[in-house]
């Protein structure tokens, strides 16, 4: 296994831990809150947005648009909010800090997302947000089923909430956590990739049936890919697991849980897919809220790409759009040109070893008999 679950034993007193299909199961009876979150009864100060925007969710291949969605339920009004995060918070502020406090964990973090492995960290928020959330997630009746399928093979079926308009309170705080500048300063560093760029993030709902085929996520320019599991009472029997195509079979299962935070270095490799969920559910939801940080850099020619990219480390750090870029400035005649000459033939030699070494050749060829 090239992955270790990071576990917090918490004390009794706080939380029960079933091994049960990978659940975990809070108890959060105490009623002392974090300090970044407070209680409300009231819905003030509600943002209202637009659909998201590229780079988003919807999207598999380049130039391929949002998935249509249709509304399944008719709208209920929603009930005050049971927890609000305060303006600013930062995702340091509501972070498990039995887990995050510890010196030895956070480099067993970074090893695991810097070696392109998957990072699975139970218990990651504290108890009174994580419950409040799958509260919001089981309660909303704003889901739309998005479903589609494409040429290359890839195809998705599960429920999401979109638009920020159908958003509740605390969804847009959530947003605005994972959006905050020292929110992506603490990706960047705990993951060594660019989170400087934007901060996309939804809730998500697999039913029976809803799975989404391999794919890597490599679109656009996500950087670092999170799914925060809130999944109450589900077993492995279920389906929906995310499984990492990089390990082998036996390890590459990742049950649907509760409170747990999924981490990944977007690249090429980051292949994945989850499992459709069986009809054996039925009662139970898979619940998620997930996302992307975005790296903010555009190539240009004036940037010194040969010393920025000069180790394979660095090349495999490139998002979609970043090798698009480089191959703008290369093939078309109306971009600026790389000067002098002799930088241009050492970025066309470099554009040689990036698509070397993220887009190899099969190692197989298919049997042909004449």
């Amino acid at each position: 296994m090239k992955y270790n679950i990071v576990t917090l034993q918490l004390l009794a007193a706080a939380a029960a831990i079933s091994n049960n299909g990978g659940v975990c199961a809070f108890t959060t009876s105490s009623t002392t809150q974090h300090p970044a979150i407070s209680s409300s009864t009231a819905q003030n100060g509600v943002r209202k947005g637009s659909v998201m925007a590229s780079g988003g969710f919807g999207k598999t291949t380049a130039g391929s648009g949002m998935s249509k969605g249709k509304k399944g339920m008719k709208k209920k009004s929603r009930k005050a909010p049971s927890y609000e995060l305060k303006s600013g918070t930062k995702i340091q502020d509501v972070l498990n800090p039995d887990i995050f406090a510890d010196p030895n964990t956070i480099e067993t973090i970074k090893t695991q997302i810097r070696n392109g492995e998957i990072c699975v960290i139970r218990n990651a928020f504290i108890p009174e947000f994580a419950s409040a959330m799958y509260e919001e997630l089981d309660d909303t009746d704003a889901w739309s089923k998005n479903e589609d399928y494409f040429n290359d093979g890839y195809g998705f079926k599960h429920n999401n909430v979109y638009s920020k308009s159908d958003f509740s309170p605390l969804f847009l705080q959530a947003n605005e956590m994972f959006e905050t500048e020292e929110t992506k300063e603490f990706m960047s560093e705990l993951t060594g990739r660019d989170c400087s760029g934007e901060s996309v993030g939804a809730p998500s709902y697999y039913e029976v049936g809803d799975h989404s085929l391999p794919h890597t996520d490599h679109v656009g320019q996500r950087s670092v890919a999170y799914i925060w599991h809130l999944s109450k009472t589900w077993k492995a029997e279920y389906g929906g697991g995310l499984y990492w195509a990089p390990e082998p079979l036996a390890n590459a299962y990742l049950h649907a849980s509760f409170n747990t935070l999924v981490l990944f270095s977007v690249t090429p490799f980051s292949s994945h897919f989850v499992t459709s969920v069986s009809p054996k559910s039925k009662g139970n939801k898979r619940l998620a809220y997930n996302g992307w940080w975005h790296s903010s850099w555009v190539p240009k020619p004036t940037d010194p790409i040969e010393e920025m990219l000069a180790s394979p480390e660095q090349r495999l750090t490139l998002t979609h759009a970043q090798i698009q870029s480089i191959n703008d400035m290369l093939d078309d005649p109306w971009a600026p040109r790389i000067q002098p000459p002799e930088r241009h033939e050492a970025v066309v030699d470099l554009r040689r070893n990036i698509m070397e070494e993220l887009y190899p050749e099969a190692k197989y060829s298919p049997v042909v008999l004449n």
